[in-house]
Order: C-alpha cells, then structure tokens, then sequence
C-alpha cells in the first residue's frame, strides 16, 4: 500500500528525506541536532567548515575531567586522533571548569602527542588558572634517570659537621639568654612566677622519681663500698673504705646518678611536652595572646629542676651511705663504727659541694629539654627525635659541668 502523504507541518526534521532537502528544512534539522548533543567529548567534521571561518573543533572539553571519568574519555581522544594522524586537531577547552590529576594528565598527554608534521594539536580557550597546573617540562623528563650525586669529600662533610654545631651553639646561647633574662625577672619582680604550676611540675619531676633515685643511690652504695674493700681488705685498711663511700657519694656520685636519672625521665618528658605544644601549634596561639613562651613554659620548669634534684641527691647520699653501711657488716665494721669514721672522714663542705653540683645539672638539664622542645619540627617523628637529643645532650653536659666542678674546686 503506498504511503500517505504527510502534511508539512508535522514531518519530521531528524527523519531521512527521499527527495532534495531545501536550506530553510536542512537549517532547522541542524538546529535540532545541536540540540540533543550533551555529551562532554563531541567530534565534529572538519569537512563542513566554510574556509572563511575559524576552524571548528575537532575535540570539545567541558564541565569538568576528574579521576572518576578521565578514562572513557581518554580513550575517546586517543581514538580520535588515532582516526587522524596526519591533519592538525582543534581541541576547544573553553567550557572546562575544574581538573584534578587525571585531568592534568590528559591535557599534558593531549600536547606531547607524537604527530606527524603539519598534524599538530591546538588546545584552545583553556582558563588561565587551569592552564598554569600543566606542565611545561618535555616528557623526556620524566623517564631521564635523576643525576647521581657525587659524595661530599672529607673536608665538605667536615664543614657541615661544624657549620650545624656552630648553628646549635648559637641558638642554645640566645634561649640561654633569653631564659636568664626570665630568671632575673622572677627574682627582682612579684607576680612573675606562676608558682602553682612550679609545684606541679616538681611533683611530676621530683616526687614521682623517689622511687628510682632511692633504688639507684642504694645500688651505687653499695657496688662502691664492696669495690673498694675488696681491695682494701687485702692490706688491711678495710677501715678507710668509710672515707671512699663517704667522698664518692657525697660530692660526686650521688649527684651525678641523679642527673642521670634526671634527664633520662624528666629532661626527655620537657622536650616531649613542649614539642608536641610546638607541633600542635599551641606555642603559636601563645604568642598570639601576646605571652612569652619562655617565662610560660620554661620558666616554671627550671625553677622545679632546680629545687627538685639537690632534693633527690640528699636522698641518693643518705641511702648511698646506709648501702655501703650494710656492705661492711661482712667485713666486720658495725653501723656505730662505720657512723663515728664517716663524721670524721667528710665535711660539710662535700655535702655542699654536692648540692651545688645538683643546682647545676638539674638546670642544664631543664634548660637543654625546653631547648629541643622549643626547636621541634613538624610530626611526630620530629618529637621521638627532640627527646632523644635531649637526653644525650644532658648526658653529656652532665659530664662536662663535673669535670669542671671538679677541676674547679681542686684548683
């Protein structure tokens, strides 16, 4: 049965027409076409492009190219420029909104297209704030093997050696200064020292330590007194191992284990403390309410280590001296004994040379531990590390400061 004529207002424009097209329908079926194309990746003919005209685009970007879809549509693009490899591309980014890591590979790969001659790519239209995340660098770049480094020579690694100690130097003389600066404020100035939060640091720093402190000073007594009178016993000056016990704890070993102690609990807990104000910015909202982080923090921190550890080296002594008491009971030297040759064999000098011994290490020791809080880095790995290099520093100055009491009072 033939087909009915269809009238001309309701034919429709997408559907194929048997005979010639006129302009005015051909327009408006274009028009139609255009229409339904929503997607973000569209090919167009180069074909059809009146000469007098820009070039159309081959490739259109839009909205925006993220991980979730960039892999459909690069394979779309490398599909297309696979179906052309010898004419040059338009690709329009006008209508791109936002690229992620995805998107700014497949830009990047779009422009470093292996074409032939006269075939190149055009990227065009792209936003300036998006054009400035894609590389500028060749893809050679990126697969050229990184220089090798040559080794710092002797004299090189040597010079960084001392150029980072000169810089740690530097920075412990001006927290010296600054906490010195602090200290004399607190003496010559009422209100200065926050002195509940100085209780409450010496009863962490010095009351919970007893224990320890009375267990290492009993052991150190002890250890001394069965040295020495081994050796004494064998020229029968068993007597005079009173004197040895007497002089080592009082002006050196019981101040010196105390330290020790000191900085391995405390010293390491004030670098722990303030380094993890320091790496979650506390330090920052601090100064930002106008305090000063040295007479907030440090300060009350060195006025309990100084208080707290010629306290601790008072106990360290008296059980040092009953260990090295109960030591020579198997040598035949009584309590009463060992007490009347002890009065006669120390002074009060040594006591004193002992607490003074104590001020001092319990200050460095404070000092050095708000030094490497206060200079921690980021994470907290940086943390760990800031502990670490204050219970080694502590150690070390432990040492240095007795020697030089040590020289010192001698002299």
């Amino acid at each position: 049965m033939p087909d009915s004529p269809r009238p001309a207002g309701d034919c429709d424009p997408l559907a194929p027409r048997r005979g010639p097209e006129s302009p005015v329908r051909a327009h408006r079926r274009r028009s139609m076409q255009a229409g339904h194309a929503r997607s973000i990746f569209s090919s167009m003919s180069a074909t059809n492009t009146a000469p007098a005209e820009a070039p159309r685009a081959d490739l259109i970007l839009k909205g925006r190219i993220t991980a979730f879809g960039a892999a459909p549509l690069w394979a779309q693009a490398l599909e297309l420029l696979s179906r052309h490899p010898k004419r040059p591309l338009v690709i329009d980014a006008s209508g791109l909104e936002l690229i992620d890591d995805a998107g700014i590979a497949l830009i990047y790969d779009l422009q470093h297209q292996a074409r032939e001659p006269g075939a190149a790519i055009e990227i065009r239209g792209l936003a300036p704030n998006l054009a400035a995340l894609i590389p500028t660098y060749p893809p050679a770049e990126l697969t050229r093997a990184a220089d090798s480094m040559q080794p710092a020579g002797r004299i090189e690694r040597l010079g960084r050696v001392v150029s980072r100690r000169a810089a740690e130097a530097a920075s412990m003389l001006g927290f010296l200064g600054a906490c010195a600066l602090a200290l004399g404020q607190a003496l010559s100035r009422r209100g200065v020292v926050r002195w509940r939060e100085v209780l409450n640091v010496a009863t962490e720093a010095g009351a919970n330590a007893v224990p320890i402190v009375l267990l290492i000073g009993f052991l150190m007594g002890v250890i001394i007194a069965f040295e020495i009178a081994l050796v004494a016993r064998e020229v029968g000056a068993v007597i005079f191992v009173v004197d040895g016990v007497g002089v080592a704890m009082l002006r050196e070993l019981g101040a010196l284990m105390t330290a020790i102690v000191f900085a391995g609990r405390t010293g390491a807990a004030f670098a722990a403390q303030i380094g993890t104000q320091k790496v979650n910015e506390e330090i920052n909202a601090i100064l930002t309410f106008g305090l000063d982080p040295i007479r907030f923090l440090v300060l009350p921190r060195l006025l309990a280590a100084v208080l707290v550890v010629p306290l601790l080296t008072v106990l360290a002594d008296i059980v040092g001296l009953v260990g090295g008491a109960l030591v020579l009971i198997r040598f035949d030297i009584g309590f009463f004994q060992f007490y009347h040759h002890l009065l006669g064999a120390v002074a009060i000098g040594d006591f004193l040379v002992g607490l003074m011994k104590a001020a001092a290490f319990g200050l460095a020791i404070a000092v050095i531990g708000c030094q490497r809080g206060l200079a921690t880095g980021a994470g907290a790995t940086s943390v760990g590390l800031s502990a670490t290099s204050a219970v080694v520093t502590s150690i070390i100055w432990i040492v240095v400061l007795d020697g030089l009491f040590t020289v010192l009072l001698d002299a």
